[in-house]
């Protein structure tokens, strides 16, 4: 069994949330191997460099974070996974046309991916309007998320008959400082 931890925007394969589901996992699931791939590049190549990942095992679960919970959607509709989300953006491909307005020319990460408007395109053709599998998506948010407004994950992963398992929980932050404490609760979800 596999978990693939999917970073968000302006990080890379050594996040801290990325490397704590690592840790957590060698020393309570040692069963589970983790992935944390660096998915500094197009989203193309990141569903390819995703589904290469899954392709390996079957059993295979996702935590996603930020832009990595828009790409963990993705991967749920497209090979029924399931999925933990940590305040996921749902709509980069709107978000980001911020790069390219009032004389910006595109963004780099600090991980080197440059992203362009095609990249926007792309991410638009990924999205689902509404999710598919919703019921295989925990989503867990913070109200006090001062990079995404939580109420806009929280108004997609609850659409009329596409209602995913959602935890909201007051204060907190984007990093989700406290994601430590809620190890337990993804990987039992995850692999129950």
């Amino acid at each position: 069994m596999q978990l693939i931890y999917i970073h968000g925007l302006n990080s890379d394969a050594n996040s801290i949330k990325g490397q704590m589901l690592t840790d957590w996992c060698a020393i309570h699931r040692p069963e589970i191997q983790v992935f944390r791939p660096d998915l500094n590049v197009p989203p193309l190549q990141v569903m390819q460099i995703l589904s290469e990942i899954i392709a390996r095992d079957p059993d295979t679960g996702l935590v996603g974070s930020s832009l990595g919970g828009f790409f963990s959607t993705v991967c749920v509709a497209k090979y029924g996974l399931k999925a933990v989300l940590v305040n996921p953006a749902t709509r980069p491909f709107e978000r980001f046309q911020r790069y390219f307005t009032h004389g910006h020319q595109g963004f780099t990460t600090d991980g080197g991916w440059t992203i362009t408007e095609s990249d926007l395109a792309d991410l638009a053709a990924l999205y689902q309007p509404v999710p598919i599998h919703p019921e295989r998506i925990l989503v867990l948010l913070k109200q006090g998320d001062e990079v995404l407004d939580y109420r806009v994950a929280e108004a997609y992963y609850s659409q009329d008959g596409a209602q995913s398992p959602m935890i909201i929980e007051a204060g907190g932050d984007h990093f989700m400082h406290d994601m430590a404490d809620k190890i337990p609760l993804m990987i039992d979800f995850l692999f129950a």
